[in-house]
Order: structure tokens, then sequence, then C-alpha cells
């Protein structure tokens, strides 16, 4: 049980209460959870945050305060149809009303469900701290995390449209944690790929990428593509399976979402509108 439980009522206020001592928690589905990585013997609560529950669109970017749930998200007109299929990947209603955009990306776990497809759009944060306010896209904020991690997360910006995304979530069931979530987009002539591997990491696909951009390739080349990637660690695991499997189902995915994108772009005639 916590020793003391502040609640902010202003993005000022929660920065300034942050401390060493104590962590942020808005949905609480990862700082209350048995063997989570987030332990603190005090919380700074982020849910009577008016700003952080806004939903809003300029008709190209729609930004979404940090706090808003999974369900909130999904209830909102203005989440494009992407970032809802992502969304969807946690089945649990009960879950989804109390896990948070912002919470799954300050994390970082390598099952996260939805770095990989925030990543693919080239998603941004606004972060506060003390020092000030920045902007900082998802992919910096995941890899230089030591950077960012006393900086709360106000919001996150996400294109509304322009953009062909395909995402893929392997578990063992509905409710295990994923052994994969990957996520493949097209957006301006490139594509931008990323995936999380259980007990192995997130990983920026982007030669991967580039090869799909510049020549296209086969299934089989995608998955032997992958499997000789020395970037993605791999050991054999009792519940999520062998580090061979793993590789295949992780080029497999990719193979996949590039065929649909392929798909979807010849019926456009060649470009994203």
């Amino acid at each position: 049980m916590a020793d003391k439980f502040i609640i902010a009522g202003t993005p000022e206020e929660a920065v300034g209460s942050k401390s060493k001592d104590n962590v942020y928690m808005a949905g609480g589905t990862e700082v209350m959870r048995l063997g989570s990585s987030v332990s603190a013997d005090s919380f700074v609560s982020l849910r009577r945050i008016p700003e952080m529950h806004i939903i809003e669109t300029d008709g190209n970017t729609v930004s979404a305060g940090a706090s808003c749930t999974f369900q909130e998200l999904l209830q909102s007109d203005l989440i494009p149809g992407y970032l809802k299929e992502a969304l969807l990947f946690m089945a649990s209603r009960t879950r989804r009303n109390m896990a948070t955009i912002g919470g799954n990306i300050a994390v970082c776990r390598d099952d996260s469900f939805l770095i990989p497809t925030l990543i693919a759009v080239s998603a941004s944060l606004r972060l506060s701290g003390p020092q000030g306010s920045c902007a900082v896209t998802v992919r910096d904020y995941v890899t230089e995390k030591g950077k960012y991690e006393d900086m709360l997360i106000i919001s996150v910006s996400f294109p509304a449209e322009g953009v062909i995304v395909r995402s893929y979530r392997s578990a063992n069931t509905a409710q295990s944690h994923a052994r994969l979530t990957a996520s493949l987009a097209f957006a301006d002539g490139k594509y931008t790929a990323c995936a999380a591997v259980k007990n192995s990491g997130i990983y920026m696909a982007d030669d991967l990428a580039n090869e799909l951009g510049s020549r296209g390739m086969s299934e089989d080349e995608i998955v032997e593509f992958v499997k000789q990637k020395k970037d993605i660690h791999l050991e054999d695991d009792l519940i999520y399976g062998s580090a061979a499997y793993r590789s295949y189902l992780t080029g497999i995915s990719f193979a996949l979402m590039y065929a649909e994108i392929n798909s979807e772009i010849n019926k456009e005639g060649g470009s994203v509108r």
C-alpha cells in the first residue's frame, strides 16, 4: 500500500510533486500489478488533470491527452482506425477502462500494445519536466528512455490520415502477454517498421523498411532477411517459444502486413490519400 497519494490538478502541479521517491500514476494497471518493474512508496495521480483527457484534431494530426484511457480513445470518432486496431489488442474492457495511452508508452514494455504502431506512424509526445516542456518522437523516447525518465507525458500526436498501417499481435491467449507486437506503415513513398519482441526488446527495423521501399521483397525474402538480423537478440523461451520460431513469426508477420499494404496501395492507385 502506498504511503502517500498526491492528486495533481495541473501538469505543473504533477511535475512539481515528482521526486525520486514517487511515480506518476494514471490508470494504475502497471504500477498496481504484481511483478511490475515500477514500484514506489508514493504516487502522483494524473487522473484529475483536464488537459490530459482532451482529444482534438486539426484535420491532419490527432492529439490525445496522455491520461485518455484505451476505451475513451476507442469511443472517439477522431481516433484513426489503425490506432483503434492496436487499442483492441487489449482484450479486456475492464483494463481498457483503466489503461492509458501515456502509461502504455511510459513503461516501454517489450510486449507493449501501442508502441510499435505509434513508432511506425512517427507519433510524437509533448513532455513536461522541471526544466520546461519539449516535443520528442515516440521512437526517441523509447530509444533514449533514460533521458526522459522523470518527464511527464502530456499528450500524444499521430497522423489523422495519409498513412496506411497494419499491426499484428501474437499471444498464447487474448489475455496473455504478447510474444510479438509488430507494425508496418507506408506514407510519402516510404515504409516504417517496428517490432516489440517479448523478453528481447523493441526494435526499429529500418533496414527492412528501406529494402521494402527500394526494391520490394517476396514473403520468403522477408522471412530470411529478419532471420539474418543480428540486432534482434532471441533466446529459446518455454512460454513464448523458441528463438527460431519467434524469428520466423516476426518475419512472416512483416511479410503479411507488407502484402496487405501493397494491396491497399494498388487500390488507391499507387498513393495514399
